[in-house]
């Protein structure tokens, strides 16, 4: 009975000596598991600007050493090459069929800068005067005027078409156009070694009347 109430009291004694043991080490361990567990932060100085990244935050301009030791560096941004819109104006020049005539002046007409009656006018032609043309465009007779200066006056200003009456063999084909110019409209088709009716010369073409009543222009090469 001696011995078994000795135990007891041995054992009740060890427990309190841990219990107070633990009670007393509670407070350190706490205390470095707080210091341990708390991650590291970066610290901006004061007077930075506002909104600018931490010293050690990824979005600094300046290199960082990543966990795997290397060297982090920012992704580099491509220049875009920037294009700039040509400023000079591509000007074209009206394609012109050369021509060489002194045509009556039918009627007061304006002569413009160029073949567009939305261009400037330079000049005015005067009934019954004469005036040098040089060439002609799609709509537009291009002249030469006194003064030095060339323009453009339409086709119906001047006496296009002079009479005529002759008959003339052909020496090659040639198309029968509705205008003197080469950008007329084919009306029909005359073969060399056939006569023709000439009934009138515009510029570098005759005017012809076919055995149908039909008439139109040819070129006067077509004679050579």
């Amino acid at each position: 009975m001696f011995h078994r109430d000795s135990r007891s009291a041995r054992m009740t004694a060890l427990v309190a000596i841990l219990v107070a043991t633990l009670a007393m080490s509670a407070p350190s361990f706490a205390a470095g598991m707080a210091e341990e567990d708390v991650p590291s932060t970066s610290i901006v100085p004061a007077d930075a600007p506002s909104g600018a990244a931490p010293v050690n935050s990824p979005s600094s301009t300046s290199p960082s050493t990543g966990p795997s030791g290397k060297t982090w560096m920012p992704p580099l941004k491509r220049a875009v090459p920037v294009h700039h819109a040509s400023s000079k104006n591509t000007v074209h020049e009206p394609e012109i069929e050369p021509a060489k005539a002194r045509l009556k002046v039918l009627a007061d007409s304006p002569v413009f800068v160029a073949p567009a009656k939305s261009s400037k006018h330079i000049e005015q032609l005067t009934r019954d005067k004469f005036v040098e043309v040089t060439g002609s465009t799609h709509y537009f007779l291009r002249v030469n005027l006194k003064n030095g200066q060339t323009g453009y006056i339409e086709p119906s200003a001047v006496e296009l078409v002079r009479p005529a009456d002759k008959v003339f063999l052909l020496t090659h084909d040639a198309a029968v156009l509705d205008k003197p110019n080469r950008w007329g409209k084919k009306v029909a088709e005359v073969h060399a070694s056939k006569n023709v009716h000439v009934v009138g010369l515009s510029l570098d073409y005759m005017q012809i009347r076919m055995k149908s009543g039909l008439e139109g222009f040819i070129p006067m090469t077509a004679l050579e």
